[in-house]
């Protein structure tokens, strides 16, 4: 029977197990080196081939069966769930096996926490904790040492074994779980959100909402300006989407997209534009006139367009405003996508989230799904600064328009000549 033993590393796989399981076995099993494989008798007169791999090396075991799969220090593996998924849950059907799942928590990325929560409408899982306390081979001068040296929160992680909240992050990860089985009030108003790859990419991902919902996602990759113009034509007739509710990135290859007279009237969002205005000064009193305004002015904390939408996001999120019907890869890449944020705001007044950059270098890739989400809120931010409808919010508003429609007038007249 086919045993995986599945570590962050193949170094760590070596060091942690490889070692060890060549001594346990070294009357019986037939190792080999190369392979990381030790082949052992069982006692109906068969054999068993226990696989020792790292988590870089994932792609090897598509196709294969399993009996039994262990993943050690599972929240140190990046894109685990999509792993787990796609590669090694597909090897355990034909043998009817069994996966175990251990490792410390971390704060940064809780796929046992995950797995938990899982486990609490699953009757298939069930979850063991156990603390270094828990462990008779362990010190316990050593462990009381520990609790006076450590701080509180890695003597809770890493000695007892307990998850602690990232205070920083943006998201709440419960909450951004909860997302996808969330249920709102249904609403009428329908979104197109299309994100174009700025790195020069051909990839283009569509994300589909009914109000809050989004309700479908799709990538569309090789197509050419001229396509996805078209594309977004249909989509918008098939979809019922008026064109005043579809947005288009239009930064690289959005830009080019945008520029196209067909498409007069859409939105191109670039979030490098300044924050929309939606807040009242709090220093100064309402109906109270003012040097430059007869009504209280707007204000805005944040560094630019895109900071405003995220942050936006993650209120909504963190209150269950928003859901999503997204399943497989897309929901896996969301969700590892936005848990990667965290305020990186430096105290000038003005709220940053993690740079785009940052999170690029952080998960891989570039996080096209989940920007399609802090997109769709442009939408709430501008109803926001709507919803009262005085004379200088309106202002403010036509002012934003009419920077989008000149912008847009422009790459259609650069494009021409």
């Amino acid at each position: 029977m086919p045993v995986f033993y599945i570590a962050p590393t193949q170094k760590q796989a070596r060091e942690i197990v490889w070692e060890g399981l060549k001594r346990r076995m070294a009357s019986i099993g037939d190792p080999n080196e190369s392979l990381l494989e030790m082949k052992v008798p069982t006692v109906n007169g068969g054999y068993s081939i226990i696989s020792v791999a790292g988590w870089e090396n994932r792609e090897n075991f598509r196709g294969k069966k399993a009996k039994k799969i262990v993943f050690d220090e599972v929240d140190t593996m990046r894109d685990f769930f999509i792993g787990w998924q796609e590669i090694f849950r597909p090897t355990l059907i034909d043998l009817n096996g069994e996966a175990i799942f251990i490792g410390t928590p971390k704060k940064e990325n809780p796929n046992l926490r995950r797995l938990e929560k899982m486990a609490e409408e699953d009757d298939d899982y069930a979850v063991f904790h156990f603390t270094s306390w828990d462990n008779p081979h362990l010190d316990r001068a050593e462990l009381e040492k520990a609790k006076q040296e450590l701080d509180p929160e890695t003597y809770r992680q890493e000695i007892m074994a307990e998850y602690v909240e990232n205070r920083g992050a943006l998201f709440s990860y419960d909450a951004l779980m909860d997302t996808f089985s969330n249920i709102l009030t249904p609403a009428d108003d329908r979104y197109l959100i299309i994100d174009a790859n700025d790195d020069g990419g051909d990839k283009m991902i569509f994300s589909y909402w009914q109000g809050l919902e989004e309700y479908k996602q799709k990538e569309v990759e090789n197509m050419k300006n001229e396509e996805a113009v078209e594309e977004i034509r249909n989509e918008a007739q098939s979809e019922s989407i008026p064109f005043s509710n579809i947005l288009v990135d239009g930064i690289g290859v959005g830009a080019r997209i945008t520029s196209s007279r067909l498409l007069n009237g859409i939105v191109v969002y670039k979030g490098s534009y300044a924050a929309i205005k939606t807040d009242m000064d709090i220093v100064k009193l309402p109906n109270i006139k003012h040097v430059d305004h007869e009504f209280v002015p707007k204000i805005t904390d944040y560094r630019n367009l895109r900071n405003q939408c995220i942050f936006t996001l993650a209120e909504y999120v963190n209150n269950r405003l928003i859901a999503s019907k997204v399943t497989g890869r897309g929901k896996e890449e969301i969700i590892e996508e936005l848990r990667t944020y965290q305020d990186a705001s430096k105290g000038d007044g003005k709220r940053i989230a993690t740079p785009k950059e940052d999170v690029k270098a952080l998960i891989g890739r570039s996080p096209d799904r989940s920007d399609c989400w802090q997109m769709r809120m442009y939408f709430e931010v501008k109803r926001r600064a709507t919803d009262e409808q005085d004379d200088l919010t309106t202002a403010v508003i036509r002012t934003q328009d009419n920077l989008f429609i000149r912008r847009k007038a422009n790459q259609v007249l650069n494009n021409a000549r």
